[in-house]
């Protein structure tokens, strides 16, 4: 999939077909076919802006639509004979891993990126505000030492101020459209505060979508690699090939919680026991708190943290 051009892979009658990536081509493509939406699902390739549009075309006629990451489209196509990457081969790959039972179900919902825009704005400029804070030192730091750098140091110290005026703006304006109930319950969870909870929330999309929390940690790339192999059985680092927003905001909630709810400190102190390092023990404490949220939200029950035990 392209800015301006759509290669779709028909896996009923083997045919591949191209379309502009517009509503008008797109409507007409799917009236003209003889897809039916009650037997036939859509698979596409997340590739930004680039999904969106088709995405909600085809959630619109009817279709049920499934987001396929586009490393795992890679691997398929890596493990065939000639591994070579075309748009073509790419339609043919998501048809085979949607034929799989793979893929992520979208819908309406997930469309609705407004909140979602606000919150990754708000990341980015607070990434800039460090970044400039860090230059800010290094120039207090040569002023020390004789150099005259006055003149950069009011202007840092400016686009500092402003960034943090913006970062504000954005998050009330984020507040001010409310907390859903799936928030709610993602915040009760210790380490999810407001701002955490929303983006968890906003980049995860509705957990009931997900048939279990297994595919819930596979979306934010938290599950292990498996490698499988006669009586092995070995568990590795993470996979990240999920949402990488979703996976730092899990990281950063898992950091509190390691230190702050009882059970996960535990867990935590148990892993770096056993030889852990402190980013690895982390992480497996995220995968916790990625079943908790999922288990509280399926249940729709506020998380209820066990601070009876010592």
């Amino acid at each position: 999939m392209g800015k301006e051009e759509l290669v779709i892979f028909d896996n009923s009658s083997g045919r591949t077909l191209t379309s502009a990536n517009d509503e008008k081509a797109l409507t007409s493509l799917i009236k003209e076919s003889e897809w039916k939406s009650d037997i036939c699902q859509v698979g596409i390739e997340s590739t930004g802006d680039y999904s969106f549009l088709a995405m909600k075309i085809f959630l619109r006629a009817g279709f049920t639509v499934k987001l396929i990451n586009p490393i795992i489209t890679k691997q398929i196509i890596s493990s065939t004979i000639r591994g070579k990457k075309t748009d073509k081969s790419d339609a043919e790959a998501i048809a085979k891993i949607i034929q799989l039972g793979e893929g992520h179900v979208v819908n309406e919902q997930t469309l609705d990126t407004a909140q979602k825009t606000l919150l990754r704005l708000e990341r980015k400029l607070t990434s800039i505000k460090s970044d400039l804070k860090r230059i800010a030192g290094s120039l207090q730091m040569k002023s020390d030492n004789g150099v005259n750098l006055d003149k950069a140091k009011i202007e840092v110290d400016q686009l500092v101020k402003e960034i943090e005026e913006r970062i504000s703006n954005i998050w009330d304006l984020a507040k001010s459209k409310g907390t859903t109930r799936q928030e709610e319950i993602i915040s009760s969870h210790i380490g999810c505060g407001d701002k955490l909870s929303k983006i968890i929330s906003e980049e995860a999309g509705d957990l009931k979508r997900f048939p279990s929390a297994k595919q819930f940690k596979a979306y934010a790339g938290i599950d292990p690699k498996v490698i499988q192999s006669g009586q092995m059985d070995v568990r590795g680092k993470m996979t990240k090939r999920g949402n990488p927003v979703l996976r730092h905001a899990l990281f950063l909630a898992a950091f509190v919680a390691s230190r702050y709810d009882p059970d996960l400190k535990a867990y935590y102190e148990k892993k770096r026991a056993e030889g852990k390092s402190h980013i690895h023990a982390v992480c497996t404490v995220s995968r916790k708190m990625c079943e908790r949220i999922y288990a509280t939200v399926i249940k729709d029950r506020l998380y209820q943290p066990n601070i009876a035990k010592t």
